[in-house]
């Protein structure tokens, strides 16, 4: 195994020096001088108004950066970009020669990815730290992310406008973003910095202007935005909620509990103190969650599932409190601020801005869930609440270079956890990067004394052309504890490597194919506490053919301990990915091969298989269904008897009236714990916290009554539905 990882390596690195020979496609970047137009364009997807026939336009070629960087994007793509005192304004003609196979749906807020889209990453403070990104597919749908160095977080929603048209040679997209949305630095000579995309869904490619060069980072690729002036808007809105929600448990065959009825009203309001500074504050917020989290796989897993942020005043702009070199899929903290830990939050308030070259986020919330009763006996803390406070700061160093600070805190009568963090991010030359962040954390419980701990992360990354390598270190202290972190050790050191390299192949001889990927990971992890060690390599092969499609897979060997025992594993996986008619999506994957048991006294090793398939059916524009099976089954190594069999089937059904209003009807059935879950919503968006949202919702279990209790798992169990609820949620969202 050694001599093959050795020779895997020499050959993926001897490919790389070689990349790219002949070097990218050029363009012509230049500064974007933008002309003030007098009258605002009418956004119906076309482009006779008087503002683009003014506007600074992009006639250039724009190159691919996925699933191949360097290469002309095959159909052409025009940009305009011009302004007001109040918007900013942009529109694309986008040439297809092929233009009955565009791919487009009427569908909600970022759910337009799977189609052809056009959109811009604007860094409206040109700092190169954040962006704003827009993505319109061509019926006008929108899609937003936020985007703090290269990571992005599609949970940020914020007001803007756009218009789409399918075109007889191609698309037409219109944006206009209200600056009273965005915080920008206002005065007179403002500079920005733009990126303009575009994604053909059944070529499966994307490509830019300008281009995005591998390891430069978005931020120093970007383009000059140069605007003669720009007034300071005012930035005033407040968000009155209600929600009402009622819940019925059945205590019998023949009997129901009487409505627990919930009434909540909430209300928020936003301060725009600068044109780059905004006070958010709120009381008894509308934390509502309007959708249930997808069912996954949780019958023996070694750490917690993770479950992603759905809430509004969490949402937006959650990744302000991201550290360097987390988060990036080879270290094993997720986030420093997981938010969903504030389970159940009374206030909050939130502080966002730049000035300069610095930059910060402020955010406090408390917390009634560790008051709340206890189901089964008497909370002795009952009515007591958790604060968080939680601060972040960040120093430009040039380029999108930075160092910066992080502050997480929760507080819980005499119980506290304190965590102090500091990061970095250099760039070195055009290929090599340095990330690494240090926290300390501080923790007290009355009764059990103090506990402190470290957790140090380094990364270094190498990017030039098709080749990409990644090395990073971790070493976290046994007393490390940080409240407002998913992570999943303590007491650990660990290294780890990544290494890939994509072969672009003749197109004249293989048109049909895009690329070829070939990777290898690899991990060291020493537990500190028990002194035994894990390890870790996997060598994987991804392929990309048109279609939008790709397949691939990896074989995994490993070494891991667990409750003092030593295991070793080896495990296969393949994957499939098509997109064979504009109107169906495919996926499917699966794995097999070694998996421990994680019993705490007698772990054992066994065999594991998985199997997940999905697809997306698309008949019409507004008609959407989405339908997704996962089975995972587990057997005993050694005599092959059944430890679980658990299989999950989740459908979802929407109609999308327009881009406004949707009826959604969700489905899912968890075979392991018999439980079958239905969601009805009917939900009405005028903009971005202007909603009208009714749900229904029905749980269905399998049990049986005797002695006049529930039981489980009793010879003769059927059905019943063991709960159902209303959820009914209105919102509206004045800007003075």
């Amino acid at each position: 195994m050694k001599k093959l990882l050795f020779w895997v390596i020499l050959i993926m690195l001897l490919a790389g020096s070689a990349d790219a020979a002949n070097g990218p496609v050029r363009q012509d970047i230049r500064p974007l001088e933008l002309v003030k137009t007098a009258t605002p364009p009418v956004l119906d997807g076309s482009l006779d108004d008087e503002a683009w026939r003014n506007a600074v336009v992009i006639d250039d070629v724009w190159i691919t950066y996925n699933p191949v960087n360097g290469e002309e994007l095959p159909q052409h793509t025009r940009a305009y970009v011009t302004y007001d005192e109040n918007n900013l304004y942009f529109a694309f003609h986008c040439l297809d020669s092929q233009p009955e196979l565009i791919k487009t749906s009427l569908t909600k807020r970022d759910g337009i990815f799977n189609d052809d889209w056009v959109g811009l990453s604007i860094d409206t403070v040109g700092g190169k730290k954040y962006g704003y990104e827009f993505f319109v597919n061509p019926s006008g749908a929108q899609g937003d992310i936020f985007r703090t160095g290269d990571r992005e977080d599609s949970s940020s929603d914020w007001v803007w406008h756009s218009a789409g048209k399918v075109v007889s040679d191609g698309y037409i997209v219109e944006i206009s973003q209200p600056l009273k949305s965005i915080r920008f630095a206002s005065g007179r000579d403002v500079r920005m910095g733009v990126v303009f995309w575009r994604r053909i869904s059944r070529l499966g490619m994307s490509g830019s202007w300008p281009h995005l060069r591998p390891g430069q980072g978005i931020g120093n690729c970007q383009a000059e935005v140069r605007i003669p002036e720009l007034a300071r808007p005012l930035v005033l809105e407040a968000l009155p909620s209600f929600t009402f929600s009622s819940g019925w448990d059945r205590q019998s065959p023949g009997s129901w509990s009487g409505a627990d009825q919930v009434r909540d009203l909430g209300f928020a309001l936003k301060y725009g103190i600068t044109s780059s500074i905004v006070a958010e504050a709120t009381v008894n917020p509308d934390f509502s969650q309007v959708e249930s989290d997808a069912l996954q796989v949780t019958v023996n897993q070694r750490f917690p599932v993770f479950y992603s942020e759905k809430r509004p005043f969490f949402m937006e702009a959650g990744n302000l409190f991201d550290l360097a070199a987390v988060g990036d899929g080879l270290g094993q903290m997720s986030t420093p601020v997981h938010t969903r830990l504030i389970a159940d939050p009374q206030w909050g308030v939130r502080l966002t801005g730049e000035q300069g070259r610095g930059s910060f986020a402020l955010l406090a919330a408390s917390d009634r869930a560790p008051g709340n009763p206890w189901s089964d006996g008497e909370n002795p803390d009952l009515g007591r609440q958790a604060t968080f406070w939680i601060g972040r700061g960040k120093l430009g160093l040039g380029q999108d270079n930075f160092v910066g600070l992080l502050y997480s805190g929760r507080e819980y009568g005499g119980e506290y956890n304190r965590a102090l963090a500091a990061d970095f991010s250099l760039r070195i030359g055009r290929h090599h990067q340095l990330l690494g962040n240090y926290i300390q954390s501080f923790s007290g419980q009355p009764g059990s004394g103090n506990t402190q701990g470290g957790y140090l992360t380094a990364e270094y990354a190498f990017a030039k052309g098709n080749t990409f390598a990644l090395a990073m270190v971790e070493d976290v202290a046994p007393g490390f504890r940080m409240d407002t972190a998913y992570y999943q050790r303590s007491g650990i050191a660990t290294a780890k490597f990544y290494l890939q390299q994509r072969f672009v192949p003749d197109k004249k001889r293989i048109p049909w194919l895009l690329g070829v990927t070939p990777s290898v990971y690899g991990a060291y992890i020493h537990d500190k506490v028990s002194g035994m060690d894990d390890l870790e390599l996997m060598l994987q092969l991804d392929t990309n053919f048109l279609l939008k499609g790709s397949w691939g897979g990896y074989v995994y060997f490993g070494q891991e301990c667990w409750a003092g025992r030593e295991f070793r594993r080896t495990l296969g996986h393949i994957y499939v990915n098509l997109q064979p008619f504009t109107w169906l999506n495919l996926h499917v994957c699966g794995n097999a091969g070694d998996a421990i048991y994680y019993d705490p006294v007698d772990p054992f090793l066994g065999n594991r298989a998985q199997l997940h398939a999905s697809f997306t059916l698309q008949p019409t524009r507004k008609l959407n269904l989405f339908a997704e099976h996962t089975i995972s089954r587990f057997r005993r190594l050694n005599t092959g008897a059944r430890i679980y069999d658990q299989g999950i089937w989740r459908s979802r059904l929407t109609y999308q009236f327009n881009p406004k209003l949707f009826v959604r009807g969700l489905v899912q059935y968890d075979s392991f714990y018999q439980r079958l879950l239905g969601d009805f919503l009917a939900s009405f968006t005028y903009i971005p916290g202007t909603v009208l949202y009714l749900g229904y919702g029905s749980l269905n279990e399998s049990r049986s009554w005797v002695d006049g209790g529930w039981q489980r798992g009793v010879t003769g169990d059927r059905f019943f539905q063991t709960r159902q609820s209303l959820f009914f949620k209105v919102s509206y969202r004045y800007q003075f």
